[in-house]
């Protein structure tokens, strides 16, 4: 799973190459969620977004909207093609559920996020409206790299 493993810093790669084989790669991992993600697929657990709907909302630059639908794609995440509407009751009645959020949490029971880019213009009015909440594209990232649904950070004010 490529997009779910942090890349090896170089270190790692030059003594792959110097002894001419593979090494051991968790000495060059940074962080626990490489291993998390590892446990994960050999236990045949569902992928990181598994039971997740995302809207990415405008346009992103670092990085590009491309890739942040290919890595929500290969993490089992279903993309949506219009932003949902927290009061709608399709939202209202979906029972899907978040496997990897923390059990019990109030993040298990959401599963739409729209994501917005937080190096662009768009802030959204609130987090968290029902079942739908707005993370910035950061957050993403940082559940990748420890593979798992973390807090969806608060809102810094614009300024």
């Amino acid at each position: 799973f490529p997009f779910f493993s942090p890349p090896f810093p170089v270190s790692g790669v030059s003594v792959c190459l110097q002894t001419g084989g593979w090494t051991d790669e968790s000495s060059y991992e940074a962080g626990e969620g490489a291993q998390r993600g590892r446990v994960n697929r050999h236990s045949l657990l569902p992928r990181l977004f598994d039971g997740c709907f995302f809207y990415l909302l405008g346009s992103f630059q670092k990085p590009p909207k491309s890739d942040l639908l290919q890595l929500l794609k290969e993490g089992g995440g279903q993309i949506l093609t219009r932003q949902p509407k927290p009061d709608s009751d399709v939202t209202q009645t979906l029972n899907a559920a978040a496997y990897h959020a923390r059990p019990g949490s109030d993040q298990a029971l959401c599963t739409q996020y729209i994501i917005y880019d937080p190096q662009g213009s768009y802030r959204p009015p609130r987090l968290r409206l029902g079942k739908v909440w707005s993370a910035p594209s950061s957050w993403l990232l940082d559940c990748i790299t420890s593979f798992q649904l973390l807090p969806v950070p608060e809102m810094v004010p614009s300024a």
